[in-house]
């Protein structure tokens, strides 16, 4: 009789079941020796805020609304600012501003430089010593002008609107002998026109705890179909504006509680909203992940996080056209824009508040001068393609000059000189490490240049005598 042997099964299920367990232990191991890391890393910043107020991981609790500029910077604090270029500590002064306290009477023979501007200026991305306004002090104290202080009053988002309530509002203490305007083309002056039509509300949900009012949510909403190009349904638009009309008036900002802006349902045709949700909330859930898990965002990348970065070079050039809105950068290079009210009306709020800001620097006898800091797409060939790419530009549609052309007609006309930064980085051989490329402000280096041209236009200018020695 033949014994007939069967050969045993090979245990594939337990062998998944040990490899997802060496995997899963594995992982484990790996995402602790992360936190361990980052703890130290922690504890490091927390030794950089010694005698702060508070900490924040992130900017969310950093800002408060304000009557006079929409919103500000509490003091005191200090943030934690990351992104996948940088992880820095930001510190407000006794007055809400970034760099150090200043002496609460000026001390006599001082020379008092006040830099308004946005987040170009703040400089949260670089130690503060590495900030061009902290380098600027630097620069002219080492060329002879050694009671020079300069006072940083950038805040991230703060429009020449903003800038103009910064100046008015803290004048009395920051005795000024010159003033800079820090013009960023690239959205100082679309975030103007929103400021004006909806002002800001405290926002919980918001990594930044304050953002547009309703009304600028449904403006927003609404422009997309002011340009024909957007290939939208037709809507209202609204007519030109006149100049022989009355600039618009601020609405200020919303009390508190004040929702959101929801748009109107828009119509979707999907064929399967189920299966869309579900994409929605998968995307979501693997968001959420990469955010807590730092095993994940150091293989795939954290989420963009708004609060701290725009990140357009963080994903691949759009393969859709991409919208024009009221708040968007590049309707300002197109040759010739919609004719709408809003649009109309942008260029000349800046040359509004650009005259106030002028008045209440004149008002204590101190001169105005204008920084005007280019985008980036303007002078990085790389940035440049793919905008063009994204919104399918021709060539002849756009005048990459267009802003800085619109700032210096305005700055002639109120007699203000300006340092153009557009042509001085166009010629460098370097200008691809100027700015972050996620992040797209300042690098250290673009720092480092932005204030020696500063240093030497206000030395050129003779603009570093005090008004009794001129």
């Amino acid at each position: 009789m033949v014994s007939a042997t069967r050969e045993a099964a090979f245990p594939w299920p337990q062998l998944v079941v040990l490899c997802a367990a060496m995997v899963l232990f594995s992982g484990t191991l790996t995402e602790i020796g992360l936190r361990v890391a980052e703890l130290r890393a922690s504890e490091f910043a927390d030794l950089e805020c010694a005698g702060s107020n508070g900490i924040l991981q992130g900017q969310h609790g950093l800002f408060r609304l304000d009557a006079q500029s929409g919103f500000a910077m509490r003091p005191n604090l200090c943030v934690r600012l990351r992104s996948p270029e940088y992880d820095q500590v930001l510190r407000t002064n006794g007055h809400g501003f970034v760099g150090p306290d200043v002496p609460p009477v000026k001390p006599p023979g001082e020379f008092r430089i006040v830099v308004l501007g946005d987040s170009y200026t703040a400089g949260g991305q670089v130690p503060y010593e590495q900030n061009y306004t902290a380098l600027l002090q630097d620069e002219l104290q080492a060329s002879g002008f050694s009671d020079v202080r300069v006072i940083n009053a950038g805040i991230g988002g703060c429009g020449t609107y903003c800038q103009d309530g910064v100046l008015r509002e803290n004048i009395g203490w920051m005795q000024p002998d010159l003033v800079v305007v820090s013009v960023f083309v690239g959205n100082n002056i679309v975030e103007n026109v929103l400021t004006v039509q909806g002002g800001y509300r405290d926002a919980p949900e918001h990594p930044k705890g304050v953002t547009w009012g309703p009304a600028a949510g449904e403006l927003l909403d609404q422009s997309g179909t002011w340009f024909p190009r957007n290939g939208l349904p037709p809507a209202e638009t609204p007519p030109p504006w006149n100049p022989g009309q009355p600039l618009p008036t601020p609405v200020g900002n919303s009390p508190p509680g004040t929702p959101p802006y929801v748009p109107p349902s828009s119509g979707s045709t999907s064929s399967d909203p189920p299966l869309a949700n579900v994409r929605l909330f998968a995307h979501a859930a693997w968001d959420g992940a990469r955010s807590h898990s730092l095993l994940l965002a150091h293989v795939f990348g954290e989420p963009v996080d708004p609060s701290v970065t725009t990140a357009p070079g963080a994903s691949a050039p759009s393969k859709e056209l991409k919208r024009l809105n009221v708040s968007s950068f590049e309707w300002t290079i197109l040759r010739d824009p919609p004719r709408t009210y809003w649009l109309d009306v942008a260029w000349p709020l800046f040359g509004s508040y650009l005259e106030d800001i002028r008045a209440t620097a004149a008002s204590v006898g101190a001169p105005t001068v204008v920084v005007a800091i280019p985008q980036m797409a303007q002078f990085d060939d790389e940035m440049r393609a793919r905008t063009m790419a994204d919104f399918r530009f021709a060539d002849d549609e756009v005048d990459w000059d267009r802003p800085q052309h619109q700032l210096h007609s305005y700055a002639d006309r109120l007699g203000l000189p300006v340092l153009d930064l557009l042509p001085v980085f166009r010629l460098r051989s370097d200008r691809a490490e100027l700015y972050l490329r996620q992040d797209t402000h300042f690098s250290a280096l673009g720092h480092q240049v932005a204030a020696q041209e500063l240093a030497q236009f206000l030395r050129q200018g003779g603009w570093l005598q005090a008004p009794s020695e001129s």
